[in-house]
């Protein structure tokens, strides 16, 4: 009887303090914001571009308004109050944003005029300060540190797991996201990729399970061909020769080009760095696809010779030299100098 009421009373303190958070109405505002506040208080989502209202706040509304409104019992105006905030480059952006990521209502986001979801009030503060590049290296790592230790339920945690470093202080929840299946399997493959970057013995037979299990999901291979870049252990080897001999071998032609899966599925196979690779490898450079004339190289011939570089051996040196006959100096001094390697989403941003 005792733990009941233990509980009652922590759940009317608990309700209490999170409506003593948000306690402001839009009568605790000055009367010349009202009509805009409440006339963005009554939409059913976070606009896509600007409106009268937001822009009326967002010229009017004094720096320790837009902070009381960051309290208010609206979501979507508190949303509002803190883009507003990054906008003008207030300094208290970052300290405000530390102390609001537990704002877990959900409000829904039009990022275009045709594709929207629902996101958390506290996710959709971290992408305003982080797209607005307004967070310096040491406040990333310490918001990293931050949501993956005391928020990790939030979207933007899936992004950073992908783009940090191993570290054994994440390692345990990164092994359990791999782990866990998702309705999207970009969330799993993304704690995949980052389970990937420890490279031990212990999670092979996961990260293999879950590897073929998505290799026929034409949305998955991408970050699955990423992961064994990452860790080419010999057992994600058949997967990959399995994936060639369905989709690769006997398909390329002059008349279709081919997209980046082929890219990151060559740098894949060139991180095994054995003759199987280099066999492979030389197939798919020597089967020309979509010669778009006068364009040369065909995406082929550069998909391999990316691959072979950012993943050089000894093994691969006449070979290298075999294609690099193929390109302009311009093109090759590009290459061998770090550019253009890397595709532009795989710098981290974390």
């Amino acid at each position: 009887m005792k733990t009941v009421y233990q509980i009652i009373i922590f759940s009317i303190f608990f309700t209490s303090c999170k409506e003593e958070k948000y306690k402001y109405d839009i009568s605790d505002f000055r009367t010349e914001l009202r009509p805009s506040l409440k006339s963005l208080s009554k939409e059913k989502s976070l606009p896509s571009q600007d409106t009268i209202a937001r822009n009326f706040i967002e010229k009017n509304a004094t720096k320790e308004e837009l902070i009381k409104l960051m309290d208010s019992k609206s979501p979507l105006l508190r949303v509002i109050a803190y883009r507003t905030i990054v906008n003008r480059q207030e300094p208290e952006y970052f300290d405000l944003l530390t102390k609001h990521l537990s704002d877990t209502v959900k409000v829904t986001w039009w990022y275009y005029e045709d594709a929207g979801n629902n996101f958390y009030v506290s996710d959709l503060m971290i992408r305003k300060a982080h797209d607005k590049n307004g967070l310096s290296p040491i406040q990333k790592k310490y918001l990293v540190e931050k949501v993956l230790r005391e928020h990790p339920y939030l979207e933007t945690s899936i992004w950073m797991i992908q783009d940090i470093s191993p570290n054994e202080k994440y390692y345990n929840l990164i092994k359990k996201r791999a782990g866990l299946k998702r309705d999207r399997c970009g969330e799993q493959l993304s704690a995949c990729f980052a389970l990937s970057k420890f490279k031990k013995k212990e999670d092979v037979n996961l990260l293999y399970e879950v590897f073929n299990q998505n290799i026929k999901n034409q949305y998955c291979t991408t970050l699955i061909f990423r992961s064994i870049e990452k860790y080419p252990n010999e057992k994600f080897f058949p997967i990959l020769e399995d994936y060639f001999n369905r989709k690769i071998k006997g398909k390329l032609s002059t008349e279709e080009n081919i997209f980046d899966d082929v890219l990151y599925f060559s740098r894949a196979i060139a991180s095994y760095k054995n003759e199987n690779a280099l066999s492979i490898l030389k197939y798919i450079e020597q089967n020309n696809t979509y010669i778009n004339k006068p364009y040369w190289p065909p995406s082929n011939k550069e998909y391999v010779y990316k691959a072979l570089l950012i993943n050089y051996d000894t093994i691969y040196n006449d070979f290298i030299k075999q294609i690099a006959k193929e390109f302009k100096k311009e093109d090759l001094s590009k290459f061998r100098f770090g550019q253009d390697l890397l595709k532009y989403n795989e710098k981290p941003n974390w």
